[in-house]
Formats: structure tokens, sequence, C-alpha cells
């Protein structure tokens, strides 16, 4: 039996192959940005996650020192023979909860998502191994004179913690790439909030734009503090 031409064609032709690549191209283009929206949701889930549990070790230090990380706290360590980071970086403060042993590990200052940040080696015998360079993704809030928070300073809501930065000081700019224009926050009541990025200001929901360090009558700083935020190292 004689085949037809029809018949003893194989394969495709090149613009039936070019027309294939065409439409796995157009659909790898729907979804990324879906992959990549749900990827930052986790990233923000996993921040979340370690916040709370930075605010459970925030309570038990203040239970024991009076207040938060702070300069004060600093020397009531080294009255105890400790070794501690010295510094005005967020790792600087907050690696006292470890040098106390208030947290026996570095992984929970891990913020997914903030770039140059890797998951702690828990490693933090001494000043210089205590939440290295790169182990820490969250801002530390303090007021601009250097004093600690505790959780008798004010309203619940006052953020202690947050992420992700991208620089810190009294008019911090975040990154609204990480999470979906969205920031993590610990509070000073110890739970966790999320917020909204606009214009790298991070927002207080159903305040306009009033932002996380904006004082003034009627804010949760009043008009007589001002507060800071101190940087992750791996951003400084």
């Amino acid at each position: 039996m004689k085949l037809t031409k029809k018949q003893m064609r194989k394969g495709f032709t090149l613009v039936e192959l070019l027309v294939v690549i065409a439409i796995i191209a157009v659909l790898a283009g729907l979804a990324t940005p879906a992959i990549l929206k749900a990827k930052k949701s986790a990233d923000k889930a996993k921040t979340i996650s370690n916040a709370k549990q930075i605010g459970i070790a925030m309570t038990e230090f203040d239970n024991q020192y009076g207040e938060f990380p702070s300069d004060v706290t600093r020397d009531l360590l080294e009255d105890e023979g400790e070794e501690v980071p010295i510094g005005d970086s967020a790792n600087d403060y907050l690696a006292q909860l470890l040098i106390s042993k208030v947290l026996d590990s570095e992984k929970v200052f891990f913020a997914k998502g903030v770039r140059g940040v890797r998951e702690g080696d828990d490693v933090f015998n001494t000043r210089d191994k205590a939440l290295e360079k790169s182990e820490n993704g969250f801002g530390y809030i303090m007021l601009n004179d250097g004093t600690g928070l505790s959780q008798s300073y004010g309203q619940s809501s006052i953020p202690v913690v947050c992420a992700p930065l991208k620089s810190g000081g009294l008019d911090p700019v975040f990154d609204e790439g990480a999470y979906n224009n969205e920031y993590v926050y610990l509070k000073l009541d110890s739970s966790v909030g999320t917020g909204k990025i606009k214009d790298g200001k991070a927002l207080l929901k159903g305040q306009g734009k009033t932002t996380i360090t904006t004082n003034g009558e009627g804010t949760m700083w009043g008009s007589t503090d001002q507060a800071t935020v101190r940087a992750p190292a791996a951003i400084q």
C-alpha cells in the first residue's frame, strides 16, 4: 500500500513548533505573577511566625531586666559577666535576647524575603558571633534618645520590631516588593500585625498617612517622644 504525504508526515513543522512555544510562553507569563505572589505570602507568614517568637522572648526579657534591649540592659548583662555586642544596629540590640538566654536560637530573627539575610547558625557564645551581619532581618524600634521600650510604656499597638526594611532611622523606608506591599510588625503586647506600604512608608491601618514612627498630638507616640528604627546590620 502506498502511503500518502499526509500519512508520511512526522513531527511538527517549524511554524507549528513556534506556535507551541509561543503558547507556553504566554501561559508561563500568566502564571508567574501568581506564583511570585504566593511565594511572597508564604515568606510573610514565616516572618509573622518568627516575630511572634521574638515577642515571647521580649516579654520575658522585660520581666527580667525592666525594659526591652537597650544600652541600659547591655550594661546589666555586662555586669553579669556576659559578652554583649556593642553597636547601634538592630542586630546589636536584639542579640541581648540570646546573650540573656531568654532565646536559644538565632533562627527566629530570619525575616524571609529580606535581601542579604539568612537563617542564623546558632553560634552566639561571643559578642562577635551573636547575630552576625546576615543573621537578622528585623528592624528594632526604640526611642530616639536610646531608651528601650517596655510593656508598660503605652498603647498595646506600639511597634517593637518590623520587616522588611530598606533603611532605618526616624523616617524608615520599607521594601514594597518583599511581601506584596505589606509589612510585618510586632506590637508592644506581643501580638503581630501587618500593614500597607505606600511609597516606602509603613502606614497604620485606619490612620491615613500616619506611619509607625509618626509622633505628635493624637498619635500613639504622643508629642514628646520620637521613635527610631534601628536597621538590621545587613542593610546598613
